[in-house]
């Protein structure tokens, strides 16, 4: 059984980090096109179908007993830590070896940071400046690989569970 999870974690997962490094590798983060939500959308959608698959292998899967919604959940959320496991390699991979890509994005959240609080009428002048050195040290903290490993564990887990559990009702009310 965890050698089914394993493979589907690892090929869902793989794809799933094929869209994030499609994204940071072709400099899809750097504008706001309809073609740099395609990889985003799909990163979110890839391990929901992968879960769906899966669950619906294992309720096809002929064993000496039927397999419960427990064990359904338990064995889709441990996908789910395959997946993620997965897609945080690929933002590991371009953090640390692709730094050029860190720093390009960085320079334009900076600038971008820096417009809107320049443009921001509320903020007293005198705040400006610490406004923009909190806003900048907020996403460099979002940014660093552990702020996105909470992300995308959280991200999987929650999709995981919220489609293996659609699937597993959905099948087991077809079949009575």
């Amino acid at each position: 059984m965890f050698k089914r999870v394993f493979i589907y974690g690892l090929a869902f997962g793989s794809l799933s980090a094929s869209m994030l490094l499609v994204q940071y590798l072709n400099g899809l983060y750097k504008t706001t096109s309809f073609m740099a939500f395609f990889p985003m959308f799909f990163n979110l959608v890839i391990p929901g179908i992968g879960v769906y698959l899966f669950v619906k292998s294992l309720m096809h899967m002929q064993t000496d007993k039927p397999i419960n919604m427990g064990k359904a959940l338990f064995f889709s959320l441990m996908m789910a830590l395959v997946m993620a496991a997965t897609n945080i390699a690929a933002y590991q991979h371009i953090y640390h070896n692709k730094t050029e890509i860190i720093q390009d994005w960085k320079k334009l959240q900076y600038a971008a940071i820096d417009r809107n609080v320049d443009k921001d009428s509320s903020i007293l002048a005198s705040d400006k400046s610490k406004q923009k050195s909190l806003m900048k040290d907020n996403f460099d903290v979002k940014i660093s690989p552990s702020s996105f490993g909470g992300f995308e564990l959280m991200m999987c887990v929650s999709t995981s569970m919220v489609v293996a559990l659609m699937v597993f009702v959905w099948n087991m009310k077809r079949a009575q």
